[in-house]
């Protein structure tokens, strides 16, 4: 294929990429590989205008395993304006990534980047639309998910855990067919370590209740009404006379 170079300096190439990176919180940690690894085979064959591609050598460069994730990083890099991705039309044929020049382009690449749906500017909710069905699509940023989470932890938190008492404990597994015995060692347990499962509060004691039968060992009995012996004992007499020779 006939190409034409272009005069790339490789130090202030880098450093316009970088102020890039830093003032642009939406270029992800996946999609700075991926460019630095397309940048290093542009490097490599002398910063072409249009470079020819293969995938697993790239992917072998940024360490990128999921064929998903490299596609859509090199589609976010598109929009950003970083590089344009001429995808190939057959599967023998390599595709094409033209990258651009950020010497006297960055301030361009910065503008869209900042006016990319959900940019940098938008701390919060970012309103798009579908190209395709006219869709309002809303898309929330990672601290507006982390405030959503803790704001319905802590409503959560706020509600007044029930405490059982331990007749309306044995009550109810009395109910589901279970001996007193084990209603008394689930309410002793519960209320040893306060009502909490893995360091949360226990707000439907019930529901723990279910598990905790669900994992009480059942012995099944024989049409002799036997029990089936445990598993790792012997079948021996228990009452055994010592004072007699074997």
């Amino acid at each position: 294929m006939n190409n034409q170079y272009l005069k790339i300096n490789f130090i202030h190439h880098l450093n316009a990429f970088y102020s890039l990176i830093h003032e642009n919180e939406r270029l992800r940690a996946n999609d700075i590989s991926l460019y630095l690894a397309l940048f290093q085979l542009w490097n490599l064959r002398r910063f072409p205008v249009s470079l020819e591609i293969d995938r697993e050598s790239v992917i072998n460069l940024c360490k990128i395993r999921s064929n998903h994730t490299y596609a859509r990083c090199l589609k976010r890099l598109d929009d950003y304006g970083l590089l344009t991705y001429e995808p190939s039309e057959q599967p023998y044929l390599r595709s094409v990534i033209k990258m651009v020049p950020l010497e006297k382009n960055d301030t361009h690449v910065r503008d869209k980047i900042d006016t990319h749906p959900c940019g940098n500017k938008d701390p919060g909710t970012c309103v798009s639309f579908d190209t395709h069905t006219g869709a309002k699509l809303t898309h929330i940023n990672n601290k507006q998910l982390n405030n959503i989470i803790n704001g319905r932890q802590t409503e959560r938190s706020q509600e007044k855990v029930v405490i059982p008492d331990l007749e309306e404990v044995c009550t109810y597994f009395r109910t589901l067919g279970q001996p007193e015995k084990e209603g008394n060692q689930f309410y002793y347990h519960y209320k040893a370590i306060g009502w909490t499962l893995s360091g949360m509060p226990i707000w439907d004691w019930k529901a723990a209740a279910d598990k905790w039968i669900g994992h009480i060992p059942l012995l099944k009995q024989n049409t002799n009404g036997r029990t089936i012996p445990i598993p790792g004992e012997l079948r021996t007499n228990r009452n055994k006379r010592y004072d007699e020779p074997f």
